[in-house]
């Protein structure tokens, strides 16, 4: 199955009176098109128009990670205790276990993703919540057939995720280039074009569309530009916690 989202069918809103714009690839209680599957529960793209402040709030059972794509967050939390500033290429992943608190400072400008997994929440709420931030110089980006890839989270990446299987990469394409990325059957993907446009399964793509798919062995894309892309286990071996 190869579903095309675009940017106009995710759940699109904003906040703090328009300062801070928002779009979700996957999110739970607005249309089966975006609902979560697999580990993967939420999924936000946003954009700081001014700058912005999160106070102090919960977490519990999730696995949260937020991508810095530009500008710069930074958060603190209940864990660490300390302000850490991230910029762009860095991420900090909250194993928020049997609870956290945290509060963020969102520079204006600001482009990030804020991502939700299950790593089986009700196993996860008997551990004490951990917070990591990684930074981008760790990690190398190699080259292969004409596209660049990083590994941030899997292979030989040094960031340990509670969520099982899990596998986060982005895909750089320098110019346009036309191949079948190889998928594994078994797994379910989501694709995020963090910018340029082309092809992908004969379908036009564009900044902040999604591509999700699932029992597919590859993706036939014609493209230039970057993709980032989440990769998680189509049958787990526990339930989710937003299925009853």
């Amino acid at each position: 199955m190869i579903q095309i989202q675009k940017k106009s069918e995710q759940f699109n809103t904003t906040i703090f009176n328009g300062r801070f714009v928002v779009n979700k690839p996957v999110a739970s209680g607005f249309s089966t098109a975006i609902a979560p599957y697999s580990n993967l529960f939420y999924w936000s793209h946003a954009i700081a128009l001014e700058d912005c402040e999160f106070g102090l709030h919960p977490h519990e059972g999730f696995e949260i990670m937020t991508f810095i794509l530009e500008g710069e967050v930074t958060h603190f939390d209940t864990a660490s205790k300390v302000w850490t500033p991230l910029g762009a290429g860095d991420f900090q992943v909250i194993q928020s276990n049997k609870g956290i608190q945290h509060q963020e400072r969102i520079s204006k400008g600001t482009s990030s993703f804020q991502i939700w997994f299950d790593p089986n929440f009700y196993e996860a709420i008997k551990q004490e919540p951990v917070y990591v931030d990684y930074h981008s110089r760790d990690f190398e980006t190699l080259s292969e057939n004409e596209i660049k890839t990083t590994t941030y989270i899997g292979g030989n990446s040094k960031v340990f995720a509670r969520t099982p299987r899990l596998i986060i990469k982005k895909f750089a394409f320098d110019h346009q280039t036309k191949i079948s990325l190889q998928l594994d059957n078994n797994s379910s993907y989501t694709f995020y074009v963090l910018r340029g446009s082309g092809l992908a399964d004969n379908q036009k793509i564009t900044k902040d569309d999604a591509i999700r798919l699932s029992n597919t062995q590859q993706l036939d894309i014609d493209f230039t530009g970057e993709l980032f892309c989440i990769q998680t286990p189509t049958q787990l071996d526990y339930k989710p916690v937003w299925i009853p």
